[in-house]
């Protein structure tokens, strides 16, 4: 068991913030004092990259620390430096097939980890952002005078490639510290303290992001969980098909949402309740006196659940509604970035007409019109790769909405327009069924619906390219096709509530 402490704080911030922390983890006997450490980096350094700290971090360790296995208490962005660190340690040890390499941490708590990024990132890299980091941030150091980190904020946006490439390799890649197969020494055991209420006064007038729903004021409460799932919803020729990606990490990483704290006092140990039975000093205390090994690890998740449910319970009404987050990727089958496309969800019933092999469904326009209501969310695209979004749900009246579609014998359908910007090439508007209440769930297939996730969904197009980009001809040089008479196709998805109708394009036309 690791007896040294190393302490990671968050983006604009530093050490001297998280004394008490450290003070409040020695008064319980948990550490030495001369045995807990502190991290600084250099967060608002606009070239500084969360590779930059994770080397200098994976060097500090080896050479300052001693290469010894640590706990890990990180606040907010330390959480990507702390993961961004684990990985690059996970996947060097294996280029170089140093099978017997312990990992450098054993325990990781996460205080209102800002794993899937903050809303609070764009802002950061405007103007008033560094203005503010400048001349109202006493951390701030001279030489990033108008700096406010940009490689670091886009890297916090929510939906950032960074995220997505860290979430690939730690949360879905054998390689991964998070994998119970991995021998004892080479687990690291991560728990999730999320902060459950968002700021209120003067600081959510003068900003609204601050008192988002769903939020802590600084990050979305379903991005703080590690409990992620991903798959490939791949639309290519052939049909469509639903892929998930294999589960490697711990079945369930304990997760709690604690009332009564935001995103900056959860890791005050003076703030009103972070001692008490459900508040997240005890249960990190709980955390790092019981966990040794996986089975004691297993154990405490379910408490962390039981303290989350009891926690929401004492929240606000309007602060009791938990979300889940799809993270987009959209991708084409050769593997280009498709940037301009649009993603909808509607309901529809089946059309009864239909064969059983080849299904067909009508849109639902009342039950599309509940959906849109209660959970249709914010999508949010990375300013930099806006092929990469994140939509944000809430999930209230999932169960309701689920005993609505039996009722209906419906369906949820996820449909999928992309746009090229080459008139040449187009994209086959693709359709999926994407909760069916009466489908069985094959073994091991995760649930599509699950608050306080964030859900990867690397979606694959079929690129389509018309005869005058690319053609074989006939030995007459002439191309022979398919005469298809014009007709009338009808509409499907959203688009059929709208317009009653479309005539099929005649064949060559753009």
């Amino acid at each position: 068991m690791a007896d040294k402490l190393l302490i990671v704080h968050g983006y604009s911030d530093g050490s001297t913030s998280f004394t008490a922390l450290g003070d409040f983890f020695v008064a319980e006997g948990i550490y030495e004092k001369e045995h807990v450490f502190y991290l600084d980096y250099s967060s608002m350094d606009d070239d500084a990259t969360f590779r930059d700290f994770a080397d200098k971090l994976d060097n500090d360790h080896r050479t300052r620390l001693k290469g010894e296995r640590i706990d890990v208490a990180c606040h907010s962005t330390g959480s990507l430096v702390v993961r961004a660190w684990l990985t690059l340690h996970a996947q060097r040890t294996k280029r170089r097939r140093l099978a017997n390499v312990d990992c450098p941490v054993h325990r990781l708590l996460c205080f209102a980890p800002a794993n899937f990024g903050s809303d609070l990132a764009a802002l950061g890299q405007s103007f008033l952002g560094k203005f503010r980091t400048t001349f109202f941030n006493s951390m701030a150091r001279r030489e990033d005078f108008l700096e406010s980190g940009k490689a670091v904020l886009q890297g916090l946006e929510p939906a950032s490639p960074f995220q997505w490439e860290l979430s690939w390799l730690d949360l879905h890649d054998s390689a991964t510290y998070f994998n119970p197969a991995r021998p004892e020494s080479q687990r690291c055991y991560p728990f999730v303290l999320a902060a459950g209420e968002a700021y209120g006064g003067v600081e959510a007038r003068l900003l609204k992001q601050r008192a988002l729903p769903g939020t802590d004021g600084t990050v979305r409460i379903p991005g703080t969980s590690l409990n992620t799932s991903a798959c490939t919803l791949d639309f290519r020729e052939g049909g469509t098909s639903l892929l998930w990606w294999d589960p490697v990490k711990y079945r369930d990483i304990p997760f709690a949402v604690f009332a009564g704290f935001n995103h900056g006092n959860i890791i005050n140990p003076q703030q009103a309740g972070f001692r008490e039975p459900h508040g997240p000093g005890t249960l990190a205390l709980q955390a790092l006196r019981s966990v040794s090994d996986l089975a004691a690890y297993e154990q405490i998740s379910g408490t962390f659940t039981k303290v989350c449910e009891h926690n929401y319970t004492l929240m606000p009404v309007d602060r009791q509604d938990a979300y889940q987050q799809f993270f987009f990727v959209v991708r084409d089958d050769v593997d280009q970035v498709v940037e301009d496309y649009f993603i909808d969800f509607y309901v529809a019933t089946r059309d009864p007409q239909a064969p059983p092999d080849r299904p067909a469904f009508r849109a639902h326009q009342e039950l599309t019109e509940y959906f849109d209501e209660h959970f249709e969310g914010q999508v949010t695209r990375h300013s930099g790769r806006p092929s990469h979004r994140v939509f944000m749900m809430n999930c209230k009246k999932l169960h309701e909405f689920w005993q609505k579609l039996i009722d209906a014998d419906a369906v949820l359908m996820l449909e999928v327009n992309g746009a090229s910007t080459l008139p040449d090439v187009h994209y086959n508007t693709s359709q999926f069924v994407a909760f069916d209440p009466k489908a069985d769930r094959a073994p091991g297939e995760p649930t599509l619906l699950r608050p306080n996730t964030t859900t990867l969904v690397d979606v694959v197009l079929n690129r389509r390219q018309k005869d005058q980009l690319l053609v074989i001809k006939d030995c007459r040089l002439t191309i022979v096709v398919e005469q298809e008479a014009a007709g009338v196709l009808p509409l499907s998805g959203r688009a059929e509530l709208v317009v009653p109708q479309r005539t099929r394009p005649a064949v060559g036309s753009d």
